[in-house]
């Protein structure tokens, strides 16, 4: 996983018999496989950030995530809250 994708061709990852995912395909790969503990975890996450900065949701977490350059995956995360 590496959000460098121009470093590792197809050609020479192909070689070791890898594949490179972005940080955003990884985790909605991880979501798609495992979207209860994976919704579990980021309320956790969210729960932990109060302590620091006060009251936060999933969505609010969202926001970061989209910030932090996962933007599919933090949109994906919001339709999920939502028909849960």
């Amino acid at each position: 996983m590496t959000a460098n994708l121009k470093d590792f061709p197809k050609h020479a990852v192909k070689l070791f018999d890898l594949s490179v995912v972005s940080p955003d395909d990884f985790l909605l790969d991880q979501l798609d496989l495992y979207p209860a503990p994976v919704l579990h975890c980021l309320e956790q996450q969210a729960n932990r950030y109060v302590l620091i900065h006060g009251p936060s949701t999933v969505g609010e977490l969202c926001t970061a995530l989209d910030r932090a350059g996962v933007p599919k995956f933090a949109a994906e995360v919001r339709r999920n809250v939502r028909r849960s």
